[in-house]
């Protein structure tokens, strides 16, 4: 389930958005009430989403939603007052936040909220394979400077030794990452 983090000093403002972010899915709503708080739970837990509304009791908005941009994966929504300076919308938006401007538009929040999560699943996708690329990357590594100490020790020539680890790794029925990592205690350590 997908993690949403509602910012707001105003309690009347902060339950309308906690009931709007309900309304577009199911999706784990929490919320605080300043900068502090949301820079205590960012440390802590990962969100999909932060909707930041101003005016905050103990920071400026546009502080916290850099802070947020700079130090999470999260995507952030900043609500503002419509009379906001354009130079700073510009600003923070070239950052990648998306700005939206008091009044609110239910209905265009709702489709923002669940465009951000559709958005979300597929960047978490992508996160996720490429955490298996640079996995597979670094076990070819291990591989290979396993083949170069039997190469170096054993005086195996290049394909003697990637026959040994294939052959011990179906032998011993285990990974050849696993052979690389046997074969580099006994000769490296």
């Amino acid at each position: 389930m997908e993690n949403i983090l509602i910012v707001s000093s105003s309690n009347k403002s902060k339950g309308l958005l906690i009931n709007i972010a309900k309304e577009s899915g199911d999706y784990n709503v929490l919320d605080v009430e300043n900068s502090f708080r949301c820079r205590e739970i960012i440390k802590k837990m990962n969100f999909d989403l932060i909707i930041i509304n101003s005016p905050l009791s103990d920071d400026y908005v546009e502080n916290l939603a850099v802070f947020a941009n700079e130090n999470t994966n999260s995507s952030i929504i900043l609500i503002v007052k419509n009379n906001s300076p354009k130079e700073n919308i510009d600003s923070i938006e070239s950052k990648g936040i998306y700005i939206m401007e008091k009044p609110l538009n239910k209905l265009m929040l709702i489709n923002m909220i669940n465009s951000y999560i559709i958005h979300r699943r597929r960047f978490n996708s992508i996160i996720n394979e490429n955490e298996k690329l640079k996995k597979k990357m670094n076990d070819i590594k291990l591989i290979d400077r396993a083949k170069l100490t039997l190469i170096q020790y054993l005086k195996m020539s290049e394909e003697e030794s990637h026959k040994y680890i294939e052959k011990q790794a179906m032998d011993l029925r285990i990974a050849k990452i696993e052979v690389a990592k046997n074969i580099l205690k006994i000769y490296e350590y």
